[in-house]
């Protein structure tokens, strides 16, 4: 049943390349997805699709009579109920996120990986504030930057973002929560219908603040815990931090939120990776997400701390191969997650989710691993910084332009960077020639991170080992260097 099930879904997948692929679709999409003065045709579509009253010129109901027929027939093709479809519509980032999928078909063509009209997603750096300073913090966050946004900024920003079709905001920073306008933010993105999520060390969350974030549709609320016990995380973080970060989970759980913990793993916390699932199962969270050490901020001063490709390929089958069997959803922003989980009953589309427990669905997604396309830097979602400036991801420092002045929509079709990342077939190493490129295409900020480039090799992936090798001999060399330099030095002095 499940083989069947996965010739079905591949050759749904390769009927809907075919179809789009054509220049006479290519032209009907581009009609159905064409913004009018009654809004976004393929948005309002949706809404009708969902039961909604929605007003509309001739031509936003003929496009919307071609949407509705196509919903049908895939949904009909695909074993797909339609009551699901409508419940999902109704969600307005599900619905914005489906409306951006078209768009970019209809602008870019139905490529692997796949490129929104749009990012999706937003990690909006709101703060470099934060009550503590994290040994591996990307940000270097700790005080207030001088030119944050102010209010009225940051307001007129989430309406640029919208205007854009943008579905979704990950807050994070410094801790988000020590921007004294967090809510009013909060409730602007909640009023242009833009999901929120919130990235937190969790350690000032108090019932009352969860309570608040329920109340602004705070979606998911991703804590940072680097360890099972007290002596490991706070080695990290610091100030006895541990104890809050546990108490404040509870907090977010109580509200009603879903919670995910992020570990971001190193040699000094690697091992104690299983205990911190079984503590993520204890505390009644749904999640729990390897994160990549990226070489950036304060983590280029503990760079001696990343984990082998060995290591991450044991990790990421160990991952792998529990999901199902736990409680919760392991998962990874290792990119190359999505090639580790083709060896077992999962699919992983990466940062977002694994289907492992239910075998059939896992062969129904499996397909569109190639289009999501694991590393969704620069294709599926951007940065922002306190200041406003873009960049390609959170761990890519580098500036595209700056919210308050850029032509948003052109930089997301047009910038060069965003294009290099876009195309794979010339990144370096064994990432540029590899079978799981779509699928994968590894991670651009670690390649950023070691080489000063988004279009290297990942050089954590086991299939990059030798380029590893290499970094790690150059190293040894430069901290031989280095020694002999400082010896030479004190010899003098004495």
């Amino acid at each position: 049943m499940a083989n069947e099930s996965y010739d079905q879904t591949t050759e749904m997948a390769k009927i809907i390349e075919k179809m789009l692929g054509n220049t006479i679709s290519r032209q009907a999409l581009k009609f159905c997805t064409a913004k009018c003065k009654c809004g976004r045709r393929v948005e309002l579509a949706l809404k009708k699709y969902a039961g909604e009253d929605v007003p509309m010129c001739a031509k936003c109901k003929t496009s919307s009579l071609i949407i509705i027929k196509v919903l049908d027939y895939f949904a009909k093709k695909g074993g797909i109920e339609k009551q699901l479809i409508i419940d999902s519509v109704k969600i307005p980032y599900w619905r914005k996120g489906l409306a951006t999928t078209l768009e970019g078909i209809a602008e870019f063509g139905p490529k692997k990986p796949f490129t929104g009209s749009s990012p999706f997603l937003i990690v909006w750096n709101v703060t470099k504030a934060c009550n503590l300073a994290c040994k591996h913090c990307y940000e270097s966050a700790h005080i207030k930057a001088p030119d944050e946004l102010t209010t009225e900024e940051a307001i007129a920003a989430i309406d640029k973002l919208a205007d854009n079709g943008l579905a979704y905001i990950a807050v994070s920073g410094g801790e988000p929560m020590m921007r004294p306008d967090f809510f009013t933010l909060a409730e602007h993105m909640k009023k242009r219908e833009i999901a929120l999520s919130i990235a937190t060390n969790a350690t000032i969350i108090t019932p009352q603040l969860a309570k608040k974030l329920k109340d602004v549709n705070c979606v998911y609320a991703q804590v940072s815990l680097d360890g099972a016990t007290a002596k490991t995380h706070d080695f990290f973080r610091g100030r006895e931090s541990f104890n809050r970060t546990l108490q404040g989970i509870k907090c977010l759980v109580d509200a009603g939120i879903i919670v995910g913990i992020s570990c971001t793993v190193t040699h000094y916390n690697l091992k104690e990776v299983p205990e911190a699932i079984d503590l993520a199962e204890k505390l009644g969270v749904q999640a729990f997400m390897h994160y990549n050490f990226i070489p950036t901020g304060r983590g280029k001063e503990i760079v001696d701390m990343d984990i082998t490709p060995q290591e991450k390929e044991k990790l990421l089958n160990m991952l792998a191969k529990e999901n199902g069997k736990r409680k919760i959803s392991l998962l990874s922003t290792a990119p190359q997650f999505a090639r580790v989980c083709t060896g077992f009953s999962s699919a992983s589309m990466t940062h977002f989710d694994v289907f492992s427990k239910d075998a059939e669905l896992s062969n129904k997604v499996k397909p569109l691993a190639d289009f999501v396309g694991g590393c969704g830097a620069g294709r599926l979602y951007m940065a922002m910084e306190p200041n406003g400036d873009l960049e390609p991801c959170v761990f890519i420092q580098k500036k595209l332009g700056n919210i308050k002045t850029i032509d948003f929509k052109k930089m997301w079709r047009t910038d060069k960077d965003l294009l290099a990342i876009r195309d794979r077939s010339k990144f370096g190493g064994h990432c540029g020639k590899c079978k799981f490129r779509s699928s994968c295409g590894g991670c651009r900020a670690r390649s950023y991170g070691y080489y000063g480039t988004f279009t290297n090799c990942d050089p954590g992936c086991i299939l990059n080992v030798k380029e590893w090798d290499k970094l790690k001999k150059k190293d040894k060399k430069s901290s031989n260097s280095k020694a002999k330099t400082k010896k030479k030095a004190s010899k003098k002095k004495k």
